[in-house]
């Protein structure tokens, strides 16, 4: 006799109905239903599809009941889609006024002005000049990533060959368009590379694949450095951008600096802004920086003079030189010393008090803020953030539910093999980032990479309504319907969302939720791209 997961299938529930049994395992058939409420209730409805099936083959030009006919009258609002929405726009409004505002805020006021995100971030203005061929490169594959998608999910609407082959020959127009030409200098390193005092290169100079560089002459135009130990003592009158081990700059630098680097030193004038990554910096007594300073550093040590703004995230920072502006500043541990001076205001955010020297010139008191680690559960904000983040995810469940209810089912249905599911989610929800920033850095596979991170990124907050459902159907039962499965969804996340908030288990319910829901989608997504060896199993 057939069973699953110790209960008897429907094909044995089917046969045991129409009495085609024989009496042995009719016998234990009615034995395991007097002991098992989930096969009876499974009978149940066996039994009624079975009358509603006789029913409808034995009816003969019956006429249509008026009651089925008539449109459905409404006796009033939807409170439910009604109030999803309202939670849905309180969301995205703490998410703009607490998140995202102040980012952009604080960007601008570190020099990014621009208003295209992609441009801003990784080519215009914070990298070099010369890579606007490779911005609308890398632009144009994301759309045409894009596009394969679209192609691919309308696969089997498009039943005319015209169309298929209108948008096969836009991209490959696209593709024909010849790009600008730019001027640059590269030169590889074998290993080492130096260009000598005295000598000059007229355009931007890239110095790629070296163990050391030194740049004793002038550079006209911008210097791109990838390099593992980077000495500037020269004149550089465009910005330096630089992923480094260590990199020390000595000579004046008119434009930009923005390193990524596990040692910065900084002891020339810089003309306009300063954008680091650092494991450790220092900005020495000689050094002035003649706009705006934003870095990420471990542990920091300013010396020298910044003219602008001043914003730090990192550990431990000192400040004993000059701020001629606001400063801004998020760490751990903050030390003024007697010789700083901080021409505006000075905000500072951290775990601990901060130790600033009496003889420290401050334009005004300080405003200190020192956090907590952990949730503020006496602060009433909290609890509303709680209810907008279930508003949020519950709508994300509607649109699921409503939307791809096949594939809602067989996720939920996937999230039962509990352990195939937190493996496959580990797996998936830790190598999937990773291969998608390594394609990120081949230029080529930007779009690609770009583009993965997000399906990644709306998968695993997708997550926790697979979960959700799974738990609402433990605790209310199975069902049919979407009115049951929204009951089950809604009861699914307040749970969830009431062990994600609970001190010391908090963090352990939110990963083993990510990945357990992860795990299922994975599990769901494999069913669909493999039917027959899903029916085999």
């Amino acid at each position: 006799m057939s069973h699953l997961d110790d209960h008897f299938d429907e094909v044995t529930g089917l046969l045991y109905l129409e009495r085609q049994l024989d009496e042995g395992r009719v016998r234990e058939v009615s034995t395991h239903l007097a002991s098992c409420a989930a096969c009876r209730e499974l009978l149940r409805a066996l039994e009624s599809e079975g009358v509603w099936l006789r029913q409808a083959l034995l009816a003969e030009d019956e006429p249509i009941p008026a009651r089925l006919i008539a449109a459905p009258e409404r006796d009033g609002a939807n409170w439910g889609w009604i109030a999803s929405f309202g939670l849905a726009v309180g969301g995205a409004y703490t998410l703009w006024s607490g998140f995202v505002e102040p980012w952009l805020a604080q960007a601008s006021q570190a020099g990014f002005t621009q208003g295209n995100l992609l441009t801003m971030l990784f080519f215009s203005g914070a990298f070099w000049k010369g890579w606007d061929v490779m911005r609308s490169l890398t632009q144009f594959l994301a759309v045409a990533t894009l596009g394969t998608v679209a192609v691919w999910l309308l696969r089997k609407q498009w039943r005319r060959f015209t169309a298929i082959a209108f948008v096969m020959g836009a991209l490959v127009c696209a593709l024909a368009l010849p790009p600008s030409a730019q001027a640059a200098d590269v030169e590889r390193g074998n290993p080492s590379y130096t260009l000598p005092a005295g000598q000059e290169v007229k355009n931007d100079l890239i110095v790629t694949a070296a163990q050391r560089t030194r740049i004793d002459g002038d550079v006209d135009g911008d210097l791109i450095v990838f390099s593992n130990v980077v000495t500037v003592s020269g004149h550089v009158k465009g910005d330096i951008i630089c992923f480094a081990q260590a990199l020390r700059v000595d000579g004046p630098v008119d434009g930009n600096v923005r390193v990524w680097a596990q040692n910065l030193t900084l002891n020339g004038p810089i003309g306009k802004n300063v954008i680091a990554g650092a494991g450790a910096m220092e900005l020495g007594q000689k050094a002035v920086v003649g706009g705006t300073m934003t870095f990420f550093s471990g542990a920091t040590d300013l010396n020298g003079r910044v003219s602008g703004d001043l914003l730090s995230f990192g550990g431990d920072l000192e400040i004993d030189g000059v701020l001629g502006r606001d400063a801004t500043i998020r760490g751990d541990r903050l030390t003024i010393g007697p010789s700083a001076q901080i021409g505006g205001k000075l905000k500072y955010e951290g775990s601990r008090q901060p130790d600033i020297s009496p003889s420290a010139k401050l334009a005004g008191p300080a405003d200190i803020t020192i956090r907590h680690r952990g949730p503020d559960y006496a602060s009433p904000r909290y609890y509303w953030h709680q209810v907008l983040f279930w508003g949020a995810a519950f709508l994300l469940g509607l649109v699921m539910l409503l939307v791809a209810p096949g594939f809602s089912s067989d996720a939920v249905h996937a999230s039962r093999r509990i352990g195939p599911a937190l493996v496959f989610g580990l797996v998936f929800g830790i190598a999937t980032p990773i291969v998608a920033i390594l394609v990120c850095f081949t230029i080529v596979g930007l779009g690609i990479g770009i583009a993965g991170l997000l399906l990644w990124a709306i998968a695993v907050y997708s997550a926790q309504v697979i979960t959700a459902s799974w738990l609402g159907e433990k605790l209310l039962g199975a069902g049919v319907g979407v009115g049951g499965a929204i009951g089950r969804l809604a009861l699914g996340l307040g749970v969830q969302q009431v062990l994600m908030t609970l001190p010391y288990v908090r963090w352990m319910a939110f990963f083993a939720i990510i990945a357990w829901g992860l795990g299922a989608l994975v599990l769901a997504i494999y069913k669909r791209m493999r039917p027959q060896a899903a029916a085999a199993a």
